[in-house]
């Protein structure tokens, strides 16, 4: 054993100022007393508090023998684990569990807040009035950032580095906190700080015991230097695989129509998604439905996010502040662990990566992004916005399968979403811009002549640009500020809108995503959807009608109308009916389309019905404009309304003048819309119609 090993332990085993402990002490080798508080509350019992920070070369020896997890954060070069030259400095980069593992291994506890106050008092550390000063204390800027345990004089009560070097985690209730500041920051010791959000290469501990305690001293000798990405970490979320549909486009039909708003009372897991069902869905052969009613109490208002692996299953409860993150059992719902996103701050964007689970952070100076493993919930690593780092602010998060990608307030950055290393940053992207990532390839919206940028998912360079026509950005714009929805990457295709013209109307376009070279466009759409997976492209037309494409020509197979505009969404899976569409529209319709045995013909239909008053004259019943599907008539004197076409789905019987009384060429009635679910009958009528004064402040 080396000189250096001696002289610390025999720091840990002697009273302050090196004078043998007598035999007479309460506490164990390396411990100091803290006597009894004179009010005599339960919390004010003695106790026995390490005289030092536990060190790095201790917690490795727990790690050696299984007991402890590393203490590693991205690629670990500010965590003194992963340093051989760093055994004797206190141990950093551990979250609460870790620390609260490691005191129990060797027979003690993590101490609570109020004792961990009462050892700062009892050493002399009154507020404010008694920051660290850089010659009592850690207290600097720059590597090797911690010092050695005991290098600096003790406190009153034989006590080192109480005050700086780490910070250390204390028990606050049911919850935790991080005292008392670090090598790089100093708080006054009585102020009180919000719960620690993670563990950082400041967190540290000590631990406590009762007096009399018997407890376990480590070899110093016996651990090793922990290598990062050594022990890789368990796929529970793999993609899903992606199956070619096995019934053509053409043969795209409504599987089934809900209306109102139900209560979710099963999910069934489809591809990286969920099909969420009530009483009335329909069964579609699809299997490992998990019933809400099953859930025990605490879990009733969470929803499924990912299957992971055989036997758990990730959830989401609240929002926000308030959301969390828990893994339980499928069996039993136990849960196994969970995210607190109190203890962090607001998130609104996450993702599920292979072997970790990634979110957002956001704060009021600058936001971060946070890593956790899929196997325990534990906090792996984090990237910090601030002024000098890739980013300060973050608006969007998400993967492409391999790599996560930020888009913030300095540009695109990718990173490695195991290990939270930074791949590449600072690809700018316009005020507006868009980007869109998939089947190895980025695509950064242009403008203008600019062209859309193609960049190297690995390295972020720039490998060519694809010339386009629009003068603006429009992928991240509002659709009522003349944007558009995202362009989509799909089998080396980039598919995406030009800007809308004056009738609000857009062309699709489908380039390849390598040369740029232009496949086929379509005239005549929405600028609401786009959605594509293996031989389709979904877009919509006339408001409410949804429009199959076929992916390799842009030639429509089927149109389908779905009675209003609908957002849309792809469920990849679905066995023969598959892949699935979701879409949600007005009025609380929901329609689910799969790929039938065979195509259906469309309907020639007949829709009739009549406007009666409802505190509006008699009078006003006639002539009012109404919309049956695409067409547009008037009723008459009595305010009957007749309409004929064709056409597959559903269509909706709604007013025909959008506009208010205070707009030029509004009206002052209008009537709720109806939808009709076209079903083979061939004469659909909907009786009276209830027409009413428009609302108007």
């Amino acid at each position: 054993m080396t000189s250096r090993w001696i002289g610390l332990l025999v720091l840990l085993a002697c009273t302050p100022h090196e004078h043998p402990r007598e035999p007479q002490s309460p506490c164990p080798p390396g411990m100091a007393l803290i006597e009894a508080d004179p009010t005599g509350a339960p919390a004010g019992d003695r106790f026995c508090v390490d005289i030092a920070e536990v060190i790095t070369a201790t917690y490795g020896a727990c790690v050696k023998q299984g007991a402890c997890t590393p203490a590693s954060l991205g690629d670990g070069k500010a965590c003194n684990l992963t340093r051989a030259d760093r055994g004797d400095h206190p141990i950093n980069c551990v979250d609460f569990e870790q620390a609260r593992a490691y005191c129990n291994w060797v027979g003690k506890r993590l101490p609570t807040d109020v004792e961990w106050l009462r050892t700062a008092r009892a050493g002399g550390w009154r507020g404010a009035a008694t920051l660290p000063d850089p010659t009592r204390a850690c207290v600097r800027d720059g590597d090797p950032f911690t010092c050695p345990v005991g290098q600096f004089p003790a406190d009153t009560n034989g006590v080192f580095d109480l005050v700086a070097n780490v910070a250390e985690w204390t028990v606050d209730g049911d919850g935790s906190r991080l005292r008392q500041g670090s090598w790089r920051d100093d708080p006054p010791v009585d102020s009180v700080l919000p719960p620690p959000p993670a563990p950082s290469p400041t967190s540290g501990m000590r631990c406590v015991a009762a007096p009399f305690s018997e407890v376990f001293t480590p070899d110093v000798d016996n651990w090793d230097v922990h290598t990062p990405g050594a022990h890789p970490l368990a796929i529970l979320a793999p993609p899903a695989p992606r199956h070619p549909p096995e019934r053509p486009l053409a043969n795209l039909a409504i599987v089934h129509h809900g209306e109102g708003n139900h209560e979710v009372r099963r999910w069934w897991p489809i591809g990286d998604d969920w099909l969420v069902g009530d009483d009335s869905t329909p069964d579609l052969g699809l299997t490992g439905a998990i019933e809400r009613l099953t859930f025990p109490e605490g879990l009733r208002d969470f929803t499924p996010v990912r299957l992971l692996g055989d036997d758990a299953l990730l959830m989401q409860g609240g929002w926000g502040s308030n959301l969390r993150f828990v893994s339980v059992e499928r069996s039993t719902y136990k849960i196994n662990w969970q995210i607190p996103f109190a203890n962090y701050g607001s998130t609104y964007e996450q993702f599920v990566a292979p072997r970790t689970f990634v979110a957002e952070i956001y704060g009021q100076q600058a936001d971060a992004i946070v890593g956790f493993g899929l196997e325990d919930g534990r906090e792996l690593w984090r990237l910090a916005g601030g002024e000098q780092e890739k980013f300060t602010r973050a608006s969007k998060l998400w993967t492409d399968g391999e790599r996560g990608y930020v888009l913030g307030d300095r540009g695109l950055l990718a990173f490695d979403p195991v290990t939270g290393v930074v791949l590449w940053s600072g690809a700018h992207v316009g005020d507006g811009c868009g980007v869109v990532t998939g089947g190895g390839a980025v695509i950064v919206e242009g403008h203008g002549g600019d062209g859309h940028r193609r960049l190297d998912p690995s390295s972020g360079a720039e490998l060519g640009r694809i010339a386009h026509g629009n003068a603006r950005c429009l992928w991240r714009v509002a659709s009522y500020e003349g944007g558009v929805a995202p362009a989509v990457l799909e089998d080396s295709r980039l598919l995406a809108f030009d800007a809308p013209d004056k009738r609000g109307q857009v062309t699709l376009r489908a380039r390849d995503a390598v040369s740029g070279r232009e496949l086929w466009r379509r005239d005549g759409l929405d600028p609401y959807v786009l959605l594509a997976d293996h031989d389709a492209v979904y877009a919509t037309r006339a408001g409410d009608v949804l429009l199959a494409l076929d992916a390799a020509t842009g030639v429509p197979q089927t149109e389908i109308s779905l009675a209003g505009e609908v957002s849309l969404s792809l469920l990849a899976g679905g066995g023969p009916r598959g892949p699935l569409l979701f879409a949600r529209g007005n009025l609380s319709h929901t329609w689910l389309l799969g790929r039938a045995e065979q195509p259906s013909a469309p309907e020639p239909y007949t829709v009739r019905g009549r406007l009666v008053p409802d505190g509006v004259s008699r009078s006003r019943v006639s002539g009012v404009s109404v919309r049956i599907g695409e067409k547009r008539v008037r009723s008459d004197a009595n305010g009957r309304f007749t309409a004929h076409g064709v056409t597959r789905g559903a269509i909706a019987v709604a007013p025909g003048n959008n506009k208010g009384p205070r707009e030029p060429g509004g009206t002052s009635v209008r009537f709720e819309p109806v939808t009709v679910v076209l079903d083979g009958r061939g004469a659909y009528d909907i009786g009276d119609v209830s027409l009413y004064h428009w609302y108007t402040e």
